[in-house]
């Protein structure tokens, strides 16, 4: 849809500027007065390819960080007894950033216009998934969307400290292994060949293993375009097969089969299935409607599709942890337990405990991982550095046994 900017008055005469997406000037203008505001000026705005080839690169944009904040003012202000339209106005007042007024306005509006707070969300996808938008609709349905949301915020919360735990978990490994390489790469390029020039006027001939390195060097110097563009291509190219229906599927079923990535991949699935099925389960969400949203959660190809095909046994009257059980995917134990559950009417507060216990082992796990991936960057910079160096040391001595 065209793109208009505006100009309009609010019911306080307040100017109020910004963009929004219709049909027409008239549509729009129509959209504006339906939301209280007084349309001055509105005109179309220009959004060119160069506009949306610059749009991710925009730092004012409604972000993770953003969307969780919302959520945990949004519970705050309705526990204060605040009504939801005046909740979202105050949001909207007293943030800085333009982005997020818009979207915050956006929200505001379409609760005027008669629409529910789940379906106003329900509208950016980009921003609440699934899982969120059913957790509020049962907040609403049950008049506790104020606790609803504090459940989302804590989920976001678990989950965003367990990813951060990752990342800075794995920020030394990457470092040992670029400051290793650049090494060993000012070795081999900027060292070596001077003492080929050396031997060269001294009517000598460097050893063959050196001869090797060295001519590895001239390749690469003689050949450095090619070598940048296989360098920069083949990571490209392989990241673009991987973002491709068929690499996600080959990726999906490497990573389970992979001896040391499989566990890691399991215990994460795990964690991140039955965390949402705890949120939504203990949330009023209907156990089926739950299994087929955490199917959408899930990471892994492989186990979005055994989580559908438990949803379709269910609706068949079957046990959800049955079907689970043996699939070589997730975990007996954890199908076994939600069985319990199933049989106690537990099965919220069993999935918090099976998400809980995998979470720990996810935890040691990685610090397992980084722990022996660290000494062994450590150990193969040091073999190959130490291989250069030595080479360069026999060259030395080579060096010194000619001239006695």
């Amino acid at each position: 849809m065209p793109l208009f900017s505006y100009i309009a008055q609010d019911s306080a005469n307040q100017i109020k500027r910004g963009t929004l997406e219709d049909t027409s000037r008239e549509a729009a203008a129509a959209r504006l007065m339906r939301s209280g505001l007084r349309p001055l000026e509105i005109r179309r705005a220009m959004a060119g390819r160069g506009t949306m080839f610059l749009k991710p690169l925009q730092r004012d944009r409604v972000t993770r960080a953003d969307i969780a904040f919302f959520t945990k003012q949004v519970s705050l202000l309705l526990g204060a007894g605040l009504s939801l339209d005046v909740a979202l106005r105050t949001i909207k007042q007293h943030s800085h950033k333009e982005s997020f007024r818009e979207f915050v306005g956006d929200l505001e509006r379409r609760l005027k216009e008669g629409k529910s707070f789940s379906e106003a969300l329900a509208e950016h996808p980009k921003h609440f998934s699934p899982m969120y938008i059913n957790i509020v609709k049962a907040g609403e349905e049950g008049g506790i969307l104020s606790a609803m949301l504090d459940r989302i915020a804590e989920y976001q919360t678990s989950f965003d400290e367990l990813k951060q735990f990752i990342i800075s978990a794995s920020i030394y490994p990457i470092f040992l292994m670029v400051v290793g390489m650049a090494a060993v790469t000012i070795l081999v390029v900027a060292i070596l060949p001077r003492f080929e020039l050396l031997f060269a006027g001294m009517g000598q001939v460097l050893p063959m293993h050196v001869q090797l390195m060295i001519g590895a060097a001239r390749l690469v110097g003689d050949h450095l375009l090619i070598v940048a563009i296989l360098v920069v291509g083949l990571p490209f190219g392989l990241f673009q097969y991987l973002r491709s229906e068929e690499g996600r599927i080959a990726l999906d079923r490497l990573a389970i089969r992979l001896p040391l990535v499989s566990g890691f991949v399991r215990d994460l699935e795990t964690t991140r299935i039955f965390r949402t099925l705890e949120v939504l389960v203990n949330n009023g969400v209907h156990l089926a409607t739950a299994m087929r949203i955490s199917s959408g959660v899930a990471g892994n190809r492989e186990f979005q599709r055994l989580l559908q095909h438990a949803t379709a046994a269910l609706k068949e009257g079957q046990r959800v942890g049955g079907k689970l059980k043996g699939s070589g995917l997730l975990p007996d134990l954890a199908a076994d337990l939600l069985s319990i559950g199933e049989e106690s009417g537990r099965v919220g507060q069993v999935c918090g405990q099976i998400a809980d216990h995998y979470e720990e082992g996810l935890r040691l796990k990685t610090k397992r991982l980084i722990a022996l991936i660290e000494p062994l960057f450590i150990l193969v910079i040091a073999l190959v550095a130490g291989y250069v160096v030595i080479s360069m040391l026999s060259v030395i001595l080579s060096i010194n046994d000619i001239a006695g």
